[in-house]
């Protein structure tokens, strides 16, 4: 007993048990029995045979006479899951349902994440400065392309997109009521609805090119512009979840140099992907605060992120369900933040509706995407151990003897991989298991048909019949290892007690993760349009049908290049094209095909005229042999139906314009 200001107070015994409760519970519990121990080393050697299936592609060997055959990974990382499981029940004496709700118990009320998401962490210039780094990452990992900002990485989808913000901003102030109703595939109405429209995008792309600058140019500043907003983004939300900000920038930059963002470094509607940490940290600030605005802006993230791509705006949507659930079940946050998870989620649908109406009515012509299609590109778990062939360490290590599958080189990098694991070591804690079913979950949709839910969610979720590529989905994989990547580096630095050693082992991460990641940006330049084109300025609008198209049976990338080649220079006209190209081409423009393949005959000429196609461009360069066009050229003149316009010639050859005379 002790004197304290006038009373009394009890000292506990040095050994007592009131004097270890503060101590760390492995001081509170007895030794491990030896098959626990014998339960650890099973799961080990279960995850490390998993690996090796995966790299491999299976185990098949005869022993004695006994066929042994290992194919699946998925099935021996569950039953890893289950020993482990085991494990750590064998911690406590009780019963088994006591030692898991014991279990859940501790993991519930040990999450620190909770308190530190209702306070703001971070000022304005530290976000600042983590914006300028990720500027210089940025020039570093995407070199050449910012001095070659007229340059992009290939002529068919680069040029494609280039399209699509002109035609935006050339619309918006015309007619925006007829967004969609671009100017390819005449007579087909909302064309723009047969690929990713890249709305936000187009948004943000529309005054500089009011101002006049380059459409290239200004495409190639969103391209950039995408990787510097997901590292800050990506900051900003694990700089919330753990008040760490050098872990937090390991976690930025994890994002922003995720491979997959360089294997899809031409598919502009695959690059903004800041919305997904921006909602996720919009969705922590909901659950803790159980704030309206906060379901707002959980509910506006994800309409920003399916209005600057659709596809990850779906998986986003998908992905943040059980993440969602797990963060209210255990902060015990559910009647708190039900409401303005609601109103987040209304207002996602009004943002939305409008850019989903176009693509239900062209959807009877567009079509659904089949199974056959879709299980083409679903990835495998093998494909996360395949690497890009770009990539600067592991595209020669990684990449099978064949070349990897269309967009199924998903390999993440081991670092990542390394300190997600760290993270998602017990102990554990509500905020990593929410993590750890949303990673669960993307996995499972990047497998497509070789997963578990995707075909559920075919036949039950419409958005997703016109999905062609579930391997996007590694993307929102990416997302949660990065997120998760953040807090093991936040768990691994804490041994640091000064801030410039945690700065240190941020670095030091930080430098692995971009060696990892680096890739070879190889860059095109973009033709100027040919100056046949030039006749056109002074014309009135009208229809243009530009030869060859196309050809339906022996279709090829240089012929994709061709038609985003005269998109691309019909921004400098407008004229309505009967070509085009773009997530799918609609039977008219087949049926166009084909009737152009005796073009100038009379029935050709009558098919164009009952199009209402004013005018005919004929490109020596898309002909497959000089002689087909000068055959087709002589052939026109004695035509009385059609007269030569204008012709002109360019370092790419002969090209003339013809008009129909009706």
């Amino acid at each position: 007993m002790e004197a304290n200001n006038g009373h009394l107070r009890r000292i506990s015994p040095i050994g007592s048990r009131s004097r270890l409760a503060g101590a760390d519970d492995q001081d509170l519990k007895p030794p491990l029995p030896p098959w626990a121990t014998v339960l650890d080393a099973i799961g080990v050697s279960l995850i490390a045979a998993a690996a090796l299936v995966a790299a491999s592609g299976g185990i098949r060997r005869t022993i004695g006479g006994v066929r042994i055959s290992i194919t699946s990974s998925s099935r021996l990382l569950i039953a890893a899951a289950v020993f482990i499981l085991l494990r750590h029940a064998a911690r406590r004496r009780p019963t088994l349902i006591t030692r898991l709700r014991d279990l859940a118990a501790r993991l519930i009320s040990r999450d620190e994440h909770r308190d530190v998401f209702r306070k703001q962490s971070g000022t304005p210039r530290e976000l600042l400065l983590v914006a300028g780094g990720m500027v210089l990452l940025t020039v570093f990992m995407t070199w050449p392309q910012a001095v070659r900002m007229d340059a992009v990485p290939d002529l068919a989808d680069p040029v494609f997109s280039v399209w699509r913000l002109s035609w935006i901003a050339h619309q918006l102030p015309r007619d925006p009521l007829h967004l969609f109703a671009a100017n390819i595939f005449h007579p087909e109405a909302l064309a723009l609805a047969r690929s990713d429209a890249l709305l936000l995008p187009g948004l943000a792309a529309a005054p500089l090119l009011w101002l006049g600058a380059p459409a290239v140019v200004v495409y190639n500043v969103l391209v950039l512009a995408s990787f510097v907003l997901a590292g800050t983004c990506m900051f900003l939300f694990v700089r919330s979840a753990t008040a760490h900000a050098p872990a937090a920038l390991v976690a930025g930059i994890a994002f922003a140099c995720y491979p997959f963002r360089f294997e899809h470094y031409n598919h502009l509607e695959l690059l903004p992907a800041f919305w997904m940490p921006l909602a996720l940290w919009a969705l922590h600030r909901t659950i803790a605060r159980g704030r309206m605005t906060d379901g707002l802006l959980t509910g506006g993230a994800i309409a920003g992120q399916y209005l600057s791509g659709m596809y990850f705006g779906i998986f986003l949507a998908t992905v943040m369900a059980p993440v969602a659930a797990v963060l209210a079940a255990g902060w015990t946050r559910v009647r708190a933040s039900a409401m303005p998870l609601l109103a987040g989620a209304v207002l996602a649908g009004v943002l939305v509706a409008p850019a989903v109406l176009p693509y239900l009515q062209v959807r009877s012509t567009a079509g659904e995407r089949t199974l056959r299609e879709v299980e083409y590109y679903s990835a495998t778990p093998r494909d996360y151990m395949t690497a890009d062939h770009a990539r600067s360490v592991w595209g020669g290590i990684l990449r099978p003897p064949g070349g990897s599958l269309p967009e199924r080189a998903l390999f993440p990098g081991f670092l990542i991989v390394v300190l997600s694991l760290a993270a998602a070591w017990p102990r554990w804690s509500v905020t990593r298991l929410a993590y750890l079913a949303g990673l669960a979950l993307a996995f499972d949709l990047s497998l497509g048909t070789h997963g578990v839910l995707y075909e559920v969610l075919y036949t039950w979720v419409l958005p997703f019949r016109g999905l062609r590529v579930p391997a996007r989905a590694s993307m929102l994989v990416g997302l949660m290892l990065a997120g998760l990547a953040g807090l093991g580096a936040a768990r691994l630095s804490a041994w640091a007690e000064r801030p410039s050693a945690r700065w240190a082992c941020a670095a030091a991460l930080s430098a692995i993760l971009v060696v990892e990641s680096h890739s070879q940006v190889t860059l095109h330049d973009v033709p100027r349009p040919h100056p046949v084109y030039d006749a056109l300025a002074g014309l009135s609008p009208g229809v243009l049908a530009e030869l060859p198209p196309i050809d339906e049976e022996n279709e090829d990338q240089r012929q994709l290049v061709m038609e985003c080649g005269r998109m691309y220079a019909s921004t400098f006209h407008w004229q309505r094209l009967v070509n085009g190209y773009s997530g799918s081409f609609p039977e008219t423009y087949w049926a166009f095909s084909r009737g152009m393949k005796t073009f100038p005959d009379e029935r050709s000429l009558a098919m164009l005229r009952d199009r209402g196609v004013d005018r005919v461009i004929l490109h020596q360069r898309d002909f497959p042999d000089p002689e087909t066009y000068w055959t087709m050229i002589a052939d026109i003149a004695g035509r009385p139906g059609i007269r030569e316009v204008s012709r002109a010639s360019a370092n790419t050859g002969e090209a003339r314009l013809y008009e129909l005379r009706r």
